[in-house]
This record gives structure tokens, C-alpha cells and sequence, in this order.
């Protein structure tokens, strides 16, 4: 008995050595789920309704209903995003929105009932008046925004700005506002810190558990609005810039691991950015914390580049309610981006069916190919006949036998016997058509040997 548990212990030993010297890339038996940023369109234009005729005036949250019992886009796409989010919780998600500017009633806006002009909107006072006056007071000319018709000196606040002005600029600090927050980062059980963000509500200065002193985005409950321009390409290069610096070296799983950025979008570029040339980038990333001389040097499905081992990231858009003339941009955008174009949606089940679509290509698979894809540490395990023998399924001169092979697009596997032609039929004891008979319908001088054939 003695003998049976010091040997006991001394597996378990060998068993704990060999757990500690694996190393971290490959300790990992399940395949790895995907990585995904949603870059979320922030911009005012979210604010209309799917058809672009009609301004909402609210985003549907309990802070701004809206009027007319129209929903706007920006509702429908929180309320798509959560139904996605509850359903793939097993996605390492992070989130981006279009930069902004924050702080309590950082901007306040008044009803396009008051003039256009600087008499008739300067002398307000307040934040909105303090740059650029008439065009806050008096946005909807050209921008829609959060405060209802007809209410007349009532001005309506929100915490958040974007880049309102010409060139993307904050209307309040006067700095342009052309790249992304990334306000969660990649990691897993994520959901809840993004649902935060599209619930729709957002906690108040006069609502128990309000952090006095803190900024918007770190209250309990922040909320997502739509204020600003479109810089999908600065957005791009601000998570381009995530990912090379810290995310895909902070991942054990990296080269394993499949990496993906879903945009989603009501509209072409708009802050002189150049999205399409940030998505041909995204499929280069550099791991900016690795060095490398060569392809070896770094992990599975990743190379060597300019002394970093580098990744592929594809860029997938959704173009959502997108008029005609800017869906250009946004085709262009994921075909630059690896994901043959942009898909169209017109509605919150379009928009479900768009992100399910886009998760199920982001899913690792094994493929054929003789390396651990999946990192799962077997060797084209999807396919058990690989090895195996087989023949060409042909008689006579044409049988030849193989093996199952890697197939060439490596989705799969094929018989490795070559395929034979049959030829004429001659007096040689051959089955030289292949047909299962030797020498058939031929008198032949020398009889070959006798077949079950009814005939001698």
C-alpha cells in the first residue's frame, strides 16, 4: 500500500512539472473564442429615424424619449448590440465609440424654435452659447440633436460631445475630436461592462450613487450618446493603436486566437480621415512588445515584419440605414478590410443577423494543413481520415490505391490515387476498360484466364 501511494505522489509530481514547464501558448485544450471590437457609430446622425427624413429628437433612453413614437437608429442599434451580446457572451468583446468630450451638462443645446442668429440665441447664456453660438442654439439646421421642437428657451443637456463643428471639433474645447474611446477593452466577461453603456439610462447628479467629481463614463451607469461627426478612420487607427500596444501580447492565445473589428455605421467618413487605408493596415498589426527575425520566431498564423511578429485583423462593417451615395465608403471599408464588402441592414433583426453573421466567419476552425490551428494542441484532428488508405474506386488497369490527403483549399481531405483513363479493350488478359471484364467482346487467340462471364 506504502508503494502504491509514493507512486501516486510521484506522478502527480511529474504530472505538476510538466504543467508548469508548458509553456503558456500551449496549455490551452479549448479552441479559443474570437476577439471583437465594436466600433459604435456615435455620430448626431443617429439620432434620425432609419429613413433619414425625420429627427427623433432623443435617443429612446429614459433621459431622451424622443417625440412622435419614432425610434431612432441609435435605439435600435443599442437594443440589436444587447440581443447580440446576451447571445455570444462567450466572445472576448471590447467596445469604441467616436471620440468625445465629457462632463455634467458638458453640452446643452436649445430648440430651432430661436432665431438663427447671434442676437437671437447669444444672449442665452449658458455653455452652448460660449463658441459658435447660433449654430448650437439653432443645430437642427444642419445637425440633428437632443432638444424637442417648439419648446423655445428651453435648452436641453447631455454629458457628452463630439465633433460638431467643421473638421470634427468640439464646440465647447475647440480641439478636434477625430479618432475613438475605447471605453472596454478586449477580455473575457465583458458583457456586462458593455450593457452599461446601451441600457438606455444613465445615472444622474441627483440619483443616489452618483460619484460627485467623477466624469460621465465613470458613474455607475454611463450611457452611449449621439453627438458628433464620423471619423471611422481615426476610430480605426485608435483601436489599430489597442491592439499593437497592448492587446494581442497580453493574449496567451495570440496567432491563435482570431481577431475582428465589426463597424457599425450610419455613414461614409466625415472628419477627413481615411478609413480605408487604416483597414488595409488592421491586417498587418504589429505586436509592438515582440521582436522577431524571422517567421518562426512568432506565433501560429502570425509572421515576421519589420522586426514584430505581426497580425490579421479583418474590419467588418455594417453599414445601417446608409443612404446610397455614402454606402460606397463603407463597401470599400471592409473589402480593404478582408470582409468582401459591407453588409446592409434596414432594421434590428438585420442588424442581429449581420453581427451573427460576422462572429460565425470569426470562429477559428482547424484546417488540414499539418499545424494546431485551433490550438487545442491536435494536429488536424476535424479530419481522422487523413492517413488512411483508399484506391480511386476504378476496375481493372485503372485501380490504383493512395491515401487521404490534405486537400489543396485545406478544408477538407482527398484520395491521393491518381485518377486512370480506360482504353480500347485488346487481347492481353487485361481489363483495359476498366469494366470489371477482361478481354470482353474480343475473340481472342490465346484464351485468357476463364471468367464467371457466360463465356468460355
Amino acid at each position: 500500500m506504502k508503494t502504491r501511494l509514493y507512486s501516486h505522489f510521484f506522478l502527480t509530481f511529474l504530472a505538476s512539472i510538466f504543467v508548469f514547464m508548458t509553456p503558456p501558448l500551449m496549455t490551452q485544450a479549448a479552441e479559443p473564442d474570437p476577439a471583437i471590437y465594436l466600433l459604435i457609430d456615435t455620430s448626431g446622425s443617429m439620432l434620425m429615424d432609419i429613413a433619414g427624413t425625420t429627427n427623433t429628437w432623443g435617443d429612446g433612453s429614459s433621459e431622451h424619449p424622443g417625440v412622435n413614437g419614432t425610434s431612432s437608429r441609435f435605439y435600435i442599434a443599442k437594443e440589436a448590440i444587447k440581443s447580440v451580446l446576451n447571445s455570444y457572451g462567450e466572445v472576448r468583446w471590447g467596445m469604441a465609440r467616436f471620440q468625445q468630450r465629457s462632463g455634467l451638462n458638458y453640452l446643452c443645446s436649445c430648440s430651432s424654435a430661436i432665431p438663427n442668429n447671434t442676437a437671437g440665441c447669444g444672449g442665452y447664456g449658458g455653455l452652448w452659447a460660449s463658441l459658435d453660438a447660433c449654430r448650437l442654439c439653432d443645430m437642427m439646421q444642419d445637425y440633428p440633436d437632443y432638444d424637442e421642437p417648439a419648446t423655445n428657451l428651453d435648452r436641453v443637456c447631455i454629458n457628452y460631445a463630439g465633433g460638431i463643428l467643421d473638421g470634427c471639433v468640439d464646440p465647447i474645447s475647440n480641439t478636434a475630436l477625430t479618432g475613438a474611446d475605447i471605453l472596454v477593452t478586449l477580455g473575457a466577461n465583458n458583457v456586462a461592462n458593455i450593457v452599461k453603456w446601451i441600457n438606455h439610462a444613465e445615472t444622474d447628479s441627483n440619483e443616489g450613487g452618483y460619484l460627485v467629481g467623477q466624469l460621465p463614463g465613470a458613474q455607475p451607469d454611463p450611457e452611449l450618446r449621439a453627438t458628433g461627426g464620423t471619423p471611422l478612420g481615426g476610430s480605426l487607427q485608435t483601436i489599430y493603436n489597442q491592439l499593437s500596444a497592448t492587446d494581442i501580447h497580453a493574449d496567451t492565445l495570440r496567432g491563435c486566437r482570431p481577431y475582428t473589428v465589426i463597424v457599425l455605421t450610419d455613414g461614409a467618413e466625415s472628419c477627413n480621415t481615411n478609413p480605408v487605408t487604416v483597414a488595409t493596415s488592421l491586417r498587418s498589426v504589429p505586436d509592438n512588445l515582440s521582436t522577431c527575425t524571422i517567421n518562426s520566431q512568432c506565433p501560429t498564423n502570425s509572421w515576421c515584419s519589420g522586426g514584430k511578429c505581426r497580425y490579421d485583423v479583418k474590419t467588418h462593417v455594417i453599414a445601417f440605414a446608409v443612404a446610397p451615395n455614402e454606402y460606397i465608403n463603407c463597401h470599400q471599408i471592409g473589402v480593404a478590410g478582408g470582409a468582401g464588402g459591407a453588409i446592409s441592414a434596414q432594421n434590428q433583426a438585420e442588424l442581429v443577423a449581420a453581427m451573427a453573421e460576422i462572429i460565425a466567419d470569426s470562429i477559428v476552425t482547424e484546417l488540414c494543413n499539418g499545424l494546431d490551428d485551433d490550438c487545442d494542441t491536435a494536429i488536424d484532428e476535424d479530419f481522422p481520415e487523413k492517413g488512411l488508405a483508399c484506391d480511386n474506386g476504378l476496375l481493372g488497369a485503372c485501380y490504383r490505391t493512395g491515401t487521404f490527403q490534405c486537400s489543396t483549399d485545406q478544408t477538407s481531405v482527398q484520395c491521393s490515387a491518381p485518377y486512370i483513363s480506360p482504353v480500347a479493350e485488346t487481347c492481353n488478359g487485361i481489363d483495359d476498360n476498366c469494366n470489371g471484364l477482361i478481354d470482353d467482346g474480343l475473340t481472342c487467340p490465346t484464351p485468357g484466364p476463364e471468367m464467371c462471364n457466360g463465356l468460355d
